[in-house]
């Protein structure tokens, strides 16, 4: 047996959207004396120049590529920030070292994902996004490594664009037990749909968090539990077999939280029907009867009214207790054109003006709790607004 040879570990990448793997990700080892695989010693020094690491980078991809090369597989590599320049200077007429590897094998370019890893740069920004334009015109896909850790951020997002994010799996652990992480990983969403890309969340051990990273917009799945990194082939039907019922149970337990909330709406607007919409303009303010808001439901926590700019025009009332309420003067002409749910108001009041809107539930720091937003318009353009809590 050789020793001190580079060896590559292929992990498999399970598709939300196929139901079956359709990546893997390359990671490097190396076969001590003893024949045991280890780390590579150079992946974790600093020192190490980007020359030596895309050496030992290219003999892994060659034996990397020979494991998919019968294969219509996504290969997934990872390159540092200056090995992407070091690529980009290298190239001649275009043709970048890495793309004359691959093509060595038969295998199309946009076979292969490289993986732009956290590490530190030695040139800005500006620069790693031209090194990566020239990768991606050659063919190759693009994402950038571990989005949410400390290192990462998004000014490498915003300029990179790239077709796949990975989430830390840091990131994803955390959301589970602190709602300021779910938070992140619901921004981290909108991101990746504003600019075209996917999420891929890897580091997934546990059901737990495989149905975390399923509600926070997973496309692509990776870690332990839908396999290890080995250096034989993974068993596909193996793989689908234990996770895709995961993914149905996931669909079933959704669809009934989604009957749920429905049924929960309904309710609550047949509640607000019941109530006439009065106004009475009286200075710079408009009067209303919060009490009838209050009485109808306890899910009820706050209740107010807007101009069609969204400055608050009447008083700001919370509920107190179970039978009483707060008023509050000091909000009268504070703007709410700035919270998500307003404008999302506007739009839906073009829409259908007879009717309760709902928003998307938010996380209320001030009340610990998600509340959704019922809102209408009355025949003086005033815009109702009523906060309820979600149990």
């Amino acid at each position: 047996m050789r020793t001190n040879q580079y060896v590559p570990l292929l992990q498999p990448i399970f598709s939300v959207e196929e139901q079956t793997v359709v990546a893997y990700e390359s990671l490097g080892r190396k076969r001590d004396d003893l024949g045991n695989l280890v780390a590579v010693p150079e992946f974790t020094d600093p020192h190490v120049s980007a020359l030596r690491m895309s050496i030992i980078d290219r003999q892994l991809l060659s034996l990397a590529l020979t494991k998919i090369q019968s294969t219509k597989d996504l290969l997934f590599v990872n390159m540092s920030p200056d090995q992407v320049i070091l690529e980009y200077e290298e190239s001649r007429s275009n043709t970048l070292p890495i793309s004359d590897l691959v093509n060595r094998y038969g295998i199309p370019l946009n076979q292969i994902v490289i993986e732009i890893t956290e590490k530190s740069g030695s040139y800005g920004t500006d620069v790693l996004a031209a090194g990566v334009e020239l990768l991606r015109e050659q063919g190759f896909g693009i994402a950038l490594d571990d989005v949410g850790s400390e290192s990462s951020n998004l000014e490498r997002l915003g300029a990179i664009k790239p077709d796949i994010i990975k989430i830390d799996l840091n990131l994803l652990k955390k959301s589970i037990e602190k709602r300021e992480y779910q938070s992140i990983l619901e921004y981290l969403k909108q991101i990746s749909l504003s600019i075209g890309s996917q999420l891929l969340f890897e580091g997934i051990e546990t059901e737990e968090e495989l149905y975390r990273a399923i509600s926070s917009g997973a496309s692509l799945l990776q870690g332990y539990f839908l396999g290890r990194p080995s250096e034989q082939n993974h068993d596909k039907n193996n793989i689908c077999d234990l996770v895709v019922p995961h993914l149905q149970f996931y669909h079933e337990m959704k669809r009934r939280e989604v009957a749920t909330e429905i049924e929960f709406e309904k309710q609550i607007k047949l509640k607000l029907n019941s109530i006439h919409l009065k106004t009475i303009k009286l200075d710079n303010r408009v009067i209303i009867d919060p009490h009838s808001f209050f009485k109808i439901d306890s899910h009820i926590k706050r209740v107010y009214v807007t101009d069609w700019q969204g400055t608050q025009v009447s008083p700001y009332y919370e509920r107190t207790s179970e039978t009483s309420f707060s008023e509050n003067l000091l909000l009268i002409q504070k703007n709410w054109s700035y919270m998500p749910f307003f404008y999302k108001h506007v739009k839906q009041v073009f829409r259908d003006s007879e009717n309760w809107q709902v928003s998307d539930p938010y996380w209320d720091k001030e009340l610990k709790k998600n509340v959704i937003v019922f809102s209408r318009v009355n025949e003086m353009g005033y815009s109702f607004f009523v906060d309820l809590t979600l149990d």
